[in-house]
Parts: C-alpha cells; structure tokens; sequence
C-alpha cells in the first residue's frame, strides 16, 4: 500500500527532536569545563507566566542566555530546551535558552455540547507520546502535511460526559485534515511527516487522586518503524493516572480555543 517514509521511530520521537538544532549536544560538551551549570540538556513543558517559563514540575525559569531566535515570553504554554545555569536568591533558576516550540492549548469539548461537524471529524493521526503533567494531558502528534500548505489542522479532545464515572473517563482524540490525508495512490510525493504538541487542561474535569483514562482515535497505519501507509486502524489506549507531587495548575482562562495550523 502506498505510503511515506517515517523519518524517526517512535522511540527516537518520544526523545523529542523535532525541533532541537543540530549540535546543541557539542555546545554542551565543550563547554561542561567553563562554569558550573547545573544541568544541560534540559527538556520540559510549562507556561508562560509574567512573562517567565514555569514548568509542569513547579519550577521558575529565566531566560538569562539565549541561543536560538524567537521570543518565548510571547507564548501561552511552550515545551523547551535549556542548560540550567544557576538557582537564583528566591529559589527561581537562571537558563540559557537553546531552542522551543509553541504548544497548542485547548480546552477538552463535552460529547453532549458537541454538534459542529467539522469538530466531529476523524481523520487519522498518529499519537506518538501521551502524558499527563502540571494539570493536562500533553501529547505528541505527528501527520501529514503537503508542502507549502496554509491549510489548518483542527485537533479536539472530546470527553464523553455521558459515560463519565467516579474515576473513569473517556476520551476521544478528533481531528479535521482539511482534506490533508494520506491517499492510497501515488500522490504523496509532496507530502511530509510534522509533528506538533497539544495539552489539554483537565483540572476543572479531573478531581480524583487516581483515575483510569481511556482514549480513542483513528490512525494511519505504522508498518514496521519506518513506513505510514495510507491504511488506517481504529485505536485505544487505556492507562492510569495517579496524582503526582508536582501538579501544578494552569492559570484561570488560559486554554484558548483555536484552529491549529501547520506551515
């Protein structure tokens, strides 16, 4: 079945590297002998908060260095990679910023609030990572795209009220291609794999201590590690959620309801 080449395993995916430039390893390793940074390489998910980055682990960052271009203080929620370079009076810590990404923030939508059709839609995706932290479900998609597209790419986690009990919830993943999907001929030659994040505020639906989650979605078929097929397979994914340490709330509003868009 015609298909495109998968440029990453699912495993090398979970590393998160779609966006991390070549040679930030080197950066760090020739420079491991010059001061006393803390950490290199750190790799964490968080908000935007007055302007400084708090992770989903409670912790405050400031951007003191900076190696990659864009401004991070001008974004909602954002998964990052940093060298922490000190922890400053008051407990924050100072970092040397190495590259980011944009994270898509959206409010879950209720099955029985739920009428748009264009919202309903299941177009296959590809779940490559899921999990839960600072109060949302955080996931790793990736798709196809063609080339030089402005087509948006509308992502919804939509809760089944309806069936929802005492710590058991179910979720459906949806997703509207705009009619960018993986066809069973050979006319995939402009198109390419993207990844993207999503997380998903759940504070206000999630109040137990443990919980059972149940997820459902449509995905195209992943033969072997390196190769999508246009095929595609209705999933689910069942695992448990025990309330952690560190859950760190996302502020009052900030889940934005938007289009998402891949370029």
């Amino acid at each position: 079945m015609p298909g495109i080449n998968r440029y990453t395993s699912r495993t090398d995916m979970k590393r998160l590297i779609i966006f991390i430039v070549a040679g930030i390893a080197a950066l760090a390793a020739t420079s491991c002998d010059k001061d006393n940074t803390l950490r290199y390489n750190n790799f964490t998910m968080g908000n935007i908060v007055d302007g400084k980055f708090v992770s989903d682990q409670g912790n405050t960052f400031n951007v003191v260095e900076q190696t990659c271009s864009g401004r991070l203080d001008t974004l909602e929620r954002a998964i990052i990679l940093c060298d922490i370079l000190y922890q400053e009076e008051g407990g924050d810590y100072a970092v040397r910023l190495n590259n980011f990404q944009k994270v898509l923030t959206k409010a879950p939508v209720k099955a029985s609030e739920t009428t748009d059709e264009s919202i309903l839609k299941r177009d296959p995706i590809i779940l490559s990572d899921l999990w839960i932290s600072g109060g949302y479900i955080n996931m790793l998609l990736t798709l196809p795209v063609k080339m030089n597209s402005k087509q948006p790419h509308i992502i919804n986690l939509m809760l089944d009220d309806a069936a929802q009990a005492e710590g058991a919830y179910k979720f459906t993943l949806l997703h509207n291609a705009g009619g960018e999907i993986l066809k069973a001929d050979s006319s995939n030659n402009d198109v390419y794999l993207a990844n993207a994040y999503a997380s998903f505020p759940i504070t206000s639906i999630l109040t137990d201590e443990t919980a059972t989650f149940q997820l459902t979605w449509t995905s195209y078929k992943v033969n072997g590690q390196y190769m999508i097929s246009a095929d595609t397979v209705e999933q689910t994914y069942e695992f448990n959620y025990v309330k952690g340490a560190f859950e760190q709330a996302p502020a009052e509003g900030s889940a934005k309801v938007s289009s998402f868009s891949l370029r």
